[in-house]
């Protein structure tokens, strides 16, 4: 094949879930991290989400890849069992000898005792369930009664529940609340962006061997139009091209080898739509009068059908903004007018409080912000960035917005979890009006104490936390990242503004 021509020493572009491939984005970090939480002891189950071919099979085999030796781990990738086939897989993932006609009883009481003798060896144990979507209601009770599987302390299983966006709206269900209950932590995983999709490009080509560029800029930015920013189909778009440039005997890719691509694997309709939209309307008609009518068309739909709008943003790709723009927006809205701004400012850039917070959160969680916000919008011609206000059309919303924000003394960029120790909390006592037990200690196995400072984020805080995550929608996993904060920030900012009322009156 094209291995030799271009010097690869593997494939860089195969769809098995490879963890050496796995490209570490903002959102797989993130998710990464979430999993990960499960090695803490605190995470009796997790739930990752993400569409189709977005990864979660390869960052579940990266974890797993990178559990210490005193984890057990277990991987059921096949949800179509019975309840009594579980707890059989179960046990033969974790290596249990069971009797054929065992009951499910019996299997229950086999794990339990296995796990407790591992718990009393410091040993945990850890199963992934891939594909949980298709899991019908009765086997997720299965799984709620796995999760009663504990100490007085800590759960002896800690299940990770991974599926496509079903699973989310599956746990919705009433009756199934009980479950949906004990979940700790949740992640969804989003596609790349197209900054996210050259660097991908580039950290699969050099994984495989290759540390040079092979895609132009155009070409990348094809594969992610025609891809959504989908991993796989990023992945079977890309092999193909890049065959392509072999059967020409060139090392660089470029758009039409793109396009030829997308003709062979999504099929000539989509990559017409794709790459040149109307074209095809009527042999008959001449081309200008064709795309004349058409366009009128499209505009009339897009006057009076918003949901129309927002299907044909899904084929006609967005074209890429710059970074650059919105924060442009932003700054020059809040500089006022008659003061020109650098549209070529970046974040890196910025001087003062102020940092950029790039999110993909939902519309109502941005209409509840109070900071300079840009959003980006789907629209006839590609995507636009506008300064967010409640006029915006949300079935239009194309996912992703900048925050300008000032994050609060001590803030580093990083997530802080219940065990941890950092300024911020220091911060977060003051918020939620908890003042440091100085009399708080840490006693080791052996017995020795060691007081800790007023740093340490301890579980009467962690649940404090929780609690006031759950008050205001947020997922009550006590992790405390840019979201909490800015919800935090904004309660204070509406206390503040009471006090100011109440001394006017």
């Amino acid at each position: 094949m094209y291995l030799e021509h271009f010097g690869f020493q593997r494939f860089p572009f195969t769809i098995a879930p490879d963890p050496d491939f796995l490209f570490p984005s903002d959102g797989h970090q993130e998710a990464l991290a979430h999993l990960q939480y499960t090695l803490t002891g605190h995470g009796g189950l997790i739930c990752l989400t993400g569409e189709v071919g977005t990864g979660k099979t390869t960052l579940c085999r990266a974890f797993l890849a990178q559990t210490p030796a005193d984890v057990r781990t277990a991987y059921l990738f096949n949800p179509q069992l019975s309840a009594t086939e579980l707890l059989q897989s179960l046990c033969d993932e974790l290596g249990l000898s069971y009797e054929e006609d065992a009951t499910q009883r019996e299997l229950y009481a086999l794990l339990n005792k296995a796990l407790l003798e591992w718990y009393a060896a410091g040993q945990r144990v850890i199963c992934v369930i891939d594909e949980a979507q298709s899991m019908p209601p009765p086997l997720l009770e299965q799984i709620r009664l796995l999760t009663n599987l504990e100490t007085h302390k800590e759960k002896l299983l800690t299940l990770i529940l991974v599926g496509q966006p079903e699973l989310r709206e599956l746990l919705a269900r009433h009756d199934l609340r009980q479950l949906s209950q004990r979940i700790t932590a949740r992640y969804h995983l989003h596609n790349l962006s197209l900054k996210e999709t050259r660097a991908y490009l580039r950290h699969r080509c050099a994984h495989a061997g290759v540390d040079a560029e092979l895609f132009t800029a155009a070409a990348a930015r094809r594969l992610w139009r025609a891809s959504g920013g989908v991993p796989r189909l990023l992945n079977n778009l890309a092999d193909r091209a890049l065959l392509g440039a072999y059967a020409r005997g060139v090392r660089l890719v470029d758009v039409a080898l793109v396009k030829g691509a997308e003709r062979e694997i999504l099929g000539a309709r989509r990559a017409g739509v794709l790459g040149q939209g109307i074209r095809t309307v009527s042999g008959r008609l001449p081309a200008m009068l064709a795309l004349m009518s058409v366009t009128a068309m499209l505009v009339l739909a897009a006057s009076f059908m918003p949901q129309l709008q927002e299907r044909l943003s899904h084929w006609l790709a967005p074209a890429a903004a710059e970074p650059s723009s919105p924060l442009a927006l932003l700054l020059a809205d809040d500089h006022g007018a008659g003061r020109s701004v650098d549209t070529a400012i970046t974040c890196e850039q910025l001087q003062g409080s102020h940092q950029c917070l790039w999110v993909d959160w939902p519309w109502l969680r941005l209409q509840g912000l109070q900071v300079p916000l840009a959003v980006q919008m789907n629209s006839a011609d590609g995507t636009v960035w506008q300064r967010f206000s409640r006029s915006l059309n949300p079935a239009l919303f194309a996912g992703r917005a900048l925050v300008l924000w000032q994050p609060p003394a001590g803030y580093n960029g990083q997530l802080v979890r219940p065990g941890k120790k950092s300024d911020l909390i220091l911060w977060i006592r003051r918020q939620l009006g908890m003042e440091w037990r100085a009399d708080w200690q840490v006693i080791s196995p052996e017995g020795q104490s060691n007081t800790i400072d007023s740093r340490f984020y301890d579980p009467l805080l962690a649940n404090r936390v929780a609690q006031f995550q759950a008050e205001h929608g947020l997922s009550a996993d006590k992790i405390i990242g840019p979201e909490t904060l800015l919800v935090m920030q904004q309660v204070e900012r509406g206390a503040g503004q009471s006090h100011l009322s109440a001394e006017g009156n």
